[in-house]
């Protein structure tokens, strides 16, 4: 009987990455994800207590990874390979595994507690280049801003529209020389 208990929570956790990936949390109801999985309402209720739960069921883990990944990736803390330590592959590894899961927490969580993750990454790699760029330019916040902001809109909007490894590689490469490039000015 626990397995059916199981079987039942991970589907309702697929459909709903699903349904949230394509509608977005506002869009999707509790009913749309229990007529896709095949249970009443009142049963979703037995394993989630409201759509919220859900949205965190499906992005928690996520979160908590992408977070302390994106983190120590920008620290340099790890002691990576070559290759891991390439924020090209950094970030096509991330879509590759998560596409889904990126997009709802970076695009799709209006009205839910990580409403603000976009701008958490921004804050992140902002901080990031204002430490790596010329003094006098560390002064203008908003130039700081529209840096880390242009990036990683840039990401989303790839991996919003992924389409397979190959493209996705390309996508990312080009978006990264472009950025580095125009970084390397403000040295």
């Amino acid at each position: 009987m626990q397995v059916l208990k199981d079987e039942i929570r991970n589907k309702i956790l697929i459909t709903a990455e699903s349904m949230f990936y394509q509608k977005g949390f506002k869009e999707t109801t509790t009913r749309n994800i229990a007529d896709e999985v095949g249970i009443r309402v009142s049963n979703l209720y037995l394993y989630y207590e409201n759509k919220e739960a859900i949205f965190c069921g499906v992005v928690d883990e996520f979160y908590r990874y992408f977070t302390n990944a994106f983190e120590t990736f920008l620290d340099h803390q790890d002691k990576k390979t070559r290759k891991d330590a390439d924020i090209s592959y950094f970030l096509q590894k991330i879509i590759v595994t998560d596409q889904k899961k990126f997009v709802i927490i970076t695009d799709k969580c209006q009205g839910t507690k990580y409403e603000g993750f976009k701008q958490k990454m921004i804050s992140i790699l902002m901080n990031h280049i204002k430490a790596q760029i010329d003094k006098n330019l560390r002064k203008d916040e908003l130039i700081m801003y529209i840096l880390a902001k242009n990036f990683i809109d840039g990401i989303i909007e790839i991996a919003k529209n992924y389409k397979d490894e190959s493209w996705l590689e390309n996508c990312i490469n080009t978006l990264v020389k472009y950025h580095m490039n125009g970084m390397k000015h403000l040295m």
